[in-house]
């Protein structure tokens, strides 16, 4: 989707934002202490279990239609205006997956999805902000959002199981909603297995623009000086077909013909992923079959702009297959680029290749990400598979929408299943989940159970499946001015994310209702200036303020006047 013209002559007077100090007086405690217990939280952990294979469930029923159009009345805070934002770079591929409408809870109380630790989205989109293009509303999934920043939860009580906090709180948009949050906490699990890692560096001409090169060579040669002695690495690189002067099978990362192969990338020809994934699946099931007690890595790096043979991830996929579930070849990509960029191929390929996918936009983010104490992390999986299941309890919920992860909901009876599409968790990941809820009338004053949550993974070292639960509750006659700040500053990055993403419209030429989006945006942005001074001066809070400001422009410039003068 191309964004109106008119979002490109953004210019928005800058008016104080003092107010908003002011404003931070009334807005009611913030118990967000980290080693203290909070009166109005409600945490859950328990053990998991093997969990024996059970009787498919029913497919979900058809979801209930989307609640009626309630906005609440647009805040009067203002904001700092951007500069205006240029047009969407060029040749750039994203896929509009829709949103989750809501769901009347008693036609289909249940909701089944892959857990996500991805963040590119993000990151995509805050790069885009800060070379000057306009965000596009499909390049936007709200569960990247949301996953990129960290929440502090607590460790788990051991080394096999999640720690599972819920909470529940008033809607920060009103309307008589309230918004529950998930938070799923892996163990930082001992990095004891040696990996195979594959490196498939995409050498076409496409990497020629801007520092692209540069950055997927600074990426790969960290990770070769990350890996130890007990390591191995190969390298392929391939343009219109594979280069194989510069193909170097599983050695010991010190071997000097790795990091010459390395040196040696450079933009050529066309792109044709498909063959150097091929090669690169084939060295990582020789070198697995070599060494089977060591795990396996196979890191894509490119902009995604394949032009030669397969160009569809899923034709990609089967044509370099791997068929062995019991030691999986874990496909990473690593986006790097602005114009021509392929954000649905890099993603499908992760996703559906047991991996993840990431985007670097600099050769310091390459150093950090790939940085021997990033990458031990990333490298060491804790979950295979792994996806969750909220069961509500139609008593208390009348209807629920998820936040994001369109494109990982399943089939309810698919949570019995193993699949290889479900998501990989690295070691200490965190994946957070957010629903916006209508409570029956009874729900809505003091404690209560909402529903409960049932995780599923299989376990990389031993291959076993495992499963926890715990229950979705909280006070629910608590504001949102009571919720921990990093609840907050969850549901804020969120509800930001999926309503601007609103503006793609779901069905072709249906009217997008830009002014309803443009006052949620601009009343998370009063919510977000109330809670700014809780979250400190990281540079994560000051992008994602610049962020939030650049989205509600680009609403205000779209929404319809209201009649009124300024």
């Amino acid at each position: 989707m191309r964004l109106p013209p008119r979002l490109l002559r953004i210019l928005i007077p800058i008016a104080a934002i003092a107010v908003l100090g002011l404003a931070l007086v009334g807005c009611g405690h913030d118990d967000d202490d980290d080693e203290a217990p909070a009166p109005r939280r409600a945490a859950a952990t328990a053990a998991p279990t093997a969990v024996a294979t059970q009787a498919s469930a029913a497919p979900r029923a058809t979801p209930a239609p989307a609640r009626p159009v309630g906005a609440p009345p647009a805040p009067t805070a203002a904001f700092a205006a951007p500069r205006e934002q240029q047009p969407a770079p060029g040749d750039t591929t994203f896929r509009n997956y829709g949103r989750t409408p809501f769901v009347d809870a008693a036609t289909d109380a249940v909701s089944t999805f892959s857990l996500d630790t991805d963040r590119t989205s993000y990151f995509l989109a805050l790069n885009w902000a800060q070379s000057g293009y306009a965000v596009e509303p499909d390049s936007v999934r709200a569960e990247e959002w949301i996953n990129a920043f960290a929440y502090n939860y607590g460790a788990p009580p051991d080394e096999r199981s999640f720690a599972i906090r819920t909470d529940v709180f008033e809607h920060p948009l009103g309307d008589g909603r309230h918004i529950a949050r998930i938070g799923l906490q892996a163990p930082r699990v001992p990095d004891n297995t040696p990996i195979n890692v594959t490196l498939v560096l995409d050498a076409s001409g496409s990497m020629r623009e801007g520092n692209r090169v540069a950055i997927a060579r600074e990426a790969a040669e960290t990770t070769r000086r990350s890996l130890s002695s007990r390591d191995r690495i190969a390298v392929v690189h391939f343009t219109s077909d594979v280069i194989g002067s510069l193909t170097v099978e599983h050695r010991r990362p010190d071997d000097d013909s790795v990091a010459r192969s390395i040196q040696q990338l450079e933009p050529h020809q066309s792109t044709n992923v498909q063959a150097g994934l091929n090669l690169g699946v084939q060295l990582a099931d020789a070198a697995r079959r070599e060494r089977p007690e060591a795990f396996n890595y196979i890191i894509l790096m490119s902009d995604g702009v394949a032009n030669v043979d397969a160009t569809n991830p899923f034709v990609i996929l089967e044509s370099a297959r791997d068929y062995d579930s019991s030691n999986p070849l874990r496909l990473i990509t690593i986006g790097v680029g602005i114009e021509n960029y392929n954000d649905y191929l890099l993603e499908q390929l992760a996703q559906h290749g047991n991996g993840w996918y990431r985007y670097l936009d600099d050769t310091a983010q390459a150093r950090s990400t790939f940085s021997r104490e990033n990458w031990l992390a990333l490298s060491t999986p804790f979950a295979d598979q792994a996806r969750a299941q909220v069961t509500w309890d139609p008593r208390q919920v009348q209807a629920w929408r998820i936040i994001g992860y369109e494109n990982r909901v399943t089939p309810d009876h698919t949570f019995e299943q193993n699949r290889r599409e479900f998501a990989e968790l690295p070691s200490g990941a965190a994946t957070t989940v957010f629903y916006e809820l209508f409570l029956s009338h009874e729900a809505r004053f003091g404690s209560a159970v909402l529903g409960d949550v049932e995780v599923r993974w299989v376990e990389p070292s031993s291959g076993v499946t495992l499963g926890q639960q715990a229950s979705v509750a909280g006070r629910t006659d608590a504001p949102f001015a009571a919720a921990d700040r990093y609840f907050r500053l969850g549901a804020i990055v969120g509800l930001a994310a999926d309503r601007y993403s609103a503006l793609t419209p779901q069905v072709e030429n249906a009217e997008v209702d830009a002014r309803g989006i443009h006052a949620d945006l601009l009343a998370l942005l009063d919510e977000y200036g109330l809670l700014e001074q809780r979250l400190g001066s990281a540079q994560a809070y000051v992008d994602f303020r610049f962020l939030l400001e650049r989205l509600t422009a680009a609403a205000a410039e779209l929404a319809p006047s209201s009649g009124y003068s300024d």
